[in-house]
């Protein structure tokens, strides 16, 4: 998939202010690029796509030492409408963790809360979900723990 020339800039702009200023001038991963690329594609005016504060997060997921990214889309704007990637059943979360000199998508999930802890001497990612996640209704109460087992997330065995 290629990036619409009119995202460019929106995904320049990004990169430069998340990236620590000791950094450079680096530009965001390509799957990162392409996730947050392909998400604008649904929007009716791709040009009008923002990218508001909270939408994305550097902060390392697992335990590696380098800062991973986490895509809050109910900070992604479409035009004017903010809940394009929103419902009951929370917002589309995308967790991006480096892995083998790369990053992969661990998590693309409509989540309604996304916490990382260390949970037992490893790295955790705690999910709040729709209660139907867990077979209850969607008002219940419901979350799940995936450990990073040093290539992607996944529940403890």
């Amino acid at each position: 998939m290629t990036i619409r020339p009119t995202l460019l800039p929106l995904l320049a702009a990004c990169a430069v202010t998340l990236v620590p200023p000791a950094a450079g001038a680096q530009t965001l991963p390509p799957v990162v690029s392409r996730a947050i690329a392909q998400q604008s594609e649904n929007c009716m005016k791709p040009d009008k796509v923002s990218l508001e504060k909270g939408f994305m997060t550097r902060r390392d997921v697992n335990a590696d030492g380098i800062p991973d990214y986490v895509l809050d889309y109910g900070s992604f704007k479409c035009g004017d409408t903010f809940m394009l990637y929103c419902g009951s059943a929370g917002c589309l979360t995308q967790v991006f963790a480096s892995a083998d000199g790369s990053f992969v998508k661990v998590l693309d999930e409509n989540a309604q809360k996304v916490d990382f802890k260390t949970v037992k001497g490893r790295p955790a990612m705690l999910l709040g979900l729709h209660g139907t996640a867990c077979g209850k209704r969607g008002m219940d109460a419901c979350g799940a723990t995936l450990y990073w087992n040093g290539s992607r997330f996944s529940p403890a065995n």
